[in-house]
């Protein structure tokens, strides 16, 4: 007995589950922006205030997040995280926290380089236009 999906689940579930990822992490930054300004490169720190770099990135990771858990603009929105996340990793360095964030990176990544999932708003507008 064969079980056929009518759409392919996996991209959907690596879509929703980075984008809960991103937005349990802005949303984080957000309430307790103090507890992340260690992580605040240097270079960025001689620019501005860890505080404001850490909200801001946190206000960006939320938005991204948003767009991407609907599905409206899916490849831009993968590709600024995905990209947001190889500078973290390469910010981080070798070490646990830089190998998850350069994999998390890649996944991330693989959104950008497929079409996308039907569950995406994307995919609706796109059908809309195309009748």
């Amino acid at each position: 007995m064969s079980f056929k999906f009518q759409f392919d689940y996996g991209k959907v579930i690596l879509r929703i589950s980075l984008s809960l990822v991103f937005l349990f992490f802005g949303i984080s930054q957000i309430y307790n922006p103090a507890s992340w300004t260690g992580f605040v490169p240097s270079f960025v720190s001689s620019i501005i205030t860890p505080g404001t770099a850490i909200l801001i990135n946190g206000f960006v990771e939320i938005f991204f997040g948003l767009l991407l858990i609907f599905g409206l603009y899916t490849r831009f929105s993968s590709l600024i995280l995905g990209l947001h996340l190889f500078g973290i990793a390469f910010s981080i360095g070798f070490n646990p926290l830089g190998i998850r964030d350069f994999g998390l990176a890649l996944a991330t990544l693989s959104i950008f380089f497929s079409e996308p999932d039907k569950l995406c708003l994307d995919e609706v507008v796109l059908r809309k236009t195309s009748k």
